[in-house]
């Protein structure tokens, strides 16, 4: 990939775009998953075409393009710019649409913005092209959780457990997997149950650890190893 700033702009610019000048009660659809998956104007598709040649006179593949601008798009995210990375990612699915990445993130992105249901459209699409990978299978499994804790309905639980038993199956040290099955033991009810797979969570990456989720489930029960205590600090004595 050439690293050149000249070339980042290069690409960039075919198709620069304001989002200050987003309507707010209209998105931008360069700011929707997949464009907003509405047909484009001939204007649109010129500028399309100008930015595909762009990308393809500055890296070696379309798909080492689209990495590029996963990439710039998880930094965005991670920044909490969350318009700027939809576009990104956009870019990456225009980019090269075979590609799991580009509808993983589009699903992610949806999610966080609290509509679950339409995120799992997104999911579906990359898990038909990467159907074993297990991270990818346990953010399913989240989303799945969010729609039952939005509207509870089993059928949304067991889809969730589904997704997790796979995830686990893939990679038993998936903290994420770990985490998503605490979640549906709580709401089983089963909340030694869901300590135990919380604690095996943390002890594979604390980072996965949803505090708001640990204070909740600490209402229900203490936490039977008394590693995490009502102002859910960590026993360092351990």
């Amino acid at each position: 990939m050439k690293k050149l700033v000249t070339t980042m702009l290069a690409c960039l610019a075919a198709v620069t775009f304001t989002l200050a000048q987003e309507q707010a009660t209209q998105p931008d659809p360069k700011v929707l998953p997949m464009f907003g998956k509405v047909a484009k104007t001939e204007a649109q598709q010129k500028k399309d075409e100008q930015f595909l040649k762009s990308s393809d006179a500055s890296f070696t593949t379309r798909t080492e393009a689209s990495k590029f601008f996963m990439e710039r798009g998880w930094e965005y995210l991670n920044e909490g710019q969350i318009d700027t990375a939809m576009y990104r990612f956009n870019l990456a699915w225009l980019l090269n649409p075979d590609s799991s990445d580009p509808y993983w993130a589009f699903g992610l992105v949806t999610v966080a913005k609290g509509n679950p249901t339409e995120a799992i459209t997104y999911y579906e699409k990359a898990l038909s092209l990467q159907p074993k990978n297990s991270l990818l299978l346990s953010d399913v499994a989240n989303c799945y959780l969010a729609q039952y804790e939005q509207k509870p309905k089993k059928k949304m639980l067991k889809q969730a457990t589904e997704f997790i038993e796979k995830s686990i199956a893939a990679d038993a040290q998936n903290a994420y997997a770990c985490m998503a099955m605490s979640r549906v033991q709580y709401h089983n009810q089963k909340y030694a149950d869901a300590w135990t797979w919380l604690h095996k969570g943390r002890a594979l990456n604390m980072t996965a650890l949803d505090y708001n989720y640990l204070l909740t489930l600490i209402d229900k029960m203490p936490d039977p190893q008394g590693f995490f205590g009502e102002q859910t600090e960590p026993d360092q004595s351990e």
